[in-house]
C-alpha cells in the first residue's frame, strides 16, 4: 500500500472515530516512512483527540520540520500549547495562525470562542472576529463576537454601539443584538435611544427571555420611557422566572428513610 492509502485508511478511521485504530496505521506508516510530515500531522490529530495534549505536542511539532502544517493542526498544537501553560508560546503562534491566507472561515469562529476564554488572549480573539467579518460582513454573530471583545477590552461606547448597530441592521428580529445594543447605549446614558432599539423586540420575544439581570435592564429602561404595557410584561415574566427559581430551591425531597406503610 503506497503513502496516500496509508494515510487515507487513517484518515477514514480517524472520521468514524476509531482513534486507536487510527493510530495503528500511522505508526505502521512512519516505520517505513519516518519523514512523512502528513502522517505526524494526523498523529497529532489523533492524539489530541484522545486528549493527549503533551503528546500530540511533539508529533505536531515533528510535523511542522518536515512540512507547512495545516490550519487545522497549527490550531490544535496553539491550544495544547495554552492548555499545558506554554501561554508565550501559544500566543506566538495564534498571531501566526490568524495572519494565515489559507485559515478556513470555518475555523475563525472556534478561535474567537477559544481565545475568549483567556483574558490575556482577547485582543486575539477580537482579531478573529474581524478577520471573520472581512470574509463575510454579512454575519450578524461576527459583528456581536466583534463587540463583546471590544466591550473587554475597554473600547469606547460609541465604537461598540456603532458595531452592534450593524448587527442588529442585519438581523433586526434577534432580540440578542437588540437586547446587547440597548445595553450600551443605556450605560452612555442614552436612554431615548435605547428604548428605540429595544421596544421593536415583539412581546412574545419578551415573553420568553429567560435571564433575570436581562429583565432588570429591559424593565429600567421601558420605567424610564414610561412603556407600562412592556415595563409590566417584563415584570410578569421576571415575577415568573424568580417564583420557578424559589420553587426550586425550597423542593421537598423524599427522606432516604422513608415509611414502609406509605409506599
Amino acid at each position: 500500500m503506497d503513502t496516500q492509502n496509508a494515510l487515507n485508511k487513517a484518515i477514514g478511521l480517524f472520521r468514524q472515530g476509531l482513534h486507536y485504530q487510527a493510530l495503528e496505521r500511522i505508526s505502521q506508516l512512519l516505520k517505513t516512512h519516518p519523514d512523512e510530515g502528513k502522517a505526524w500531522e494526523l498523529k497529532g490529530l489523533v492524539e489530541d483527540s484522545l486528549s493527549w495534549q503533551n503528546t500530540s505536542i511533539s508529533s505536531l511539532e515533528t510535523a511542522t520540520t518536515l512540512i507547512p502544517i495545516s490550519a487545522s493542526g497549527q490550531y490544535i498544537l496553539a491550544k495544547n500549547y495554552l492548555e499545558i501553560g506554554k501561554h508565550s508560546l501559544a500566543k506566538s503562534v495564534f498571531s501566526i495562525l490568524l495572519q494565515r491566507q489559507d485559515l478556513p472561515d470555518k475555523l475563525l469562529p472556534a478561535i474567537s470562542s477559544y481565545l475568549g476564554q483567556y483574558p490575556e488572549l482577547t485582543h486575539l480573539a477580537l482579531e478573529a472576529c474581524r478577520k471573520a467579518v472581512k470574509r463575510d460582513p454579512e454575519c450578524a454573530e461576527s459583528w456581536l463576537g466583534m463587540a463583546c471583545f471590544m466591550g473587554k477590552l475597554h473600547y469606547p461606547k460609541e465604537q461598540i454601539a456603532n458595531v452592534l448597530r450593524k448587527s442588529v441592521m442585519l438581523d433586526p428580529e434577534n432580540r440578542h443584538f437588540r437586547m446587547a445594543l440597548s445595553n450600551v447605549l443605556e450605560q452612555s446614558g442614552q436612554i431615548d435611544q435605547a428604548y428605540r432599539v429595544v421596544k421593536e423586540i415583539k412581546i412574545s420575544e419578551l415573553n420568553q427571555i429567560p435571564c433575570a439581570a436581562c429583565l432588570k435592564k429591559l424593565i429600567n429602561i421601558f420605567s424610564q420611557a414610561n412603556d407600562d404595557n412592556r415595563r409590566e410584561i417584563c415584570l410578569n415574566q421576571l415575577k415568573q422566572l424568580q417564583s420557578t427559581e424559589i420553587r426550586k430551591s425550597t423542593k421537598v425531597f423524599p427522606s432516604r428513610f422513608s415509611d414502609p406503610l406509605n409506599n
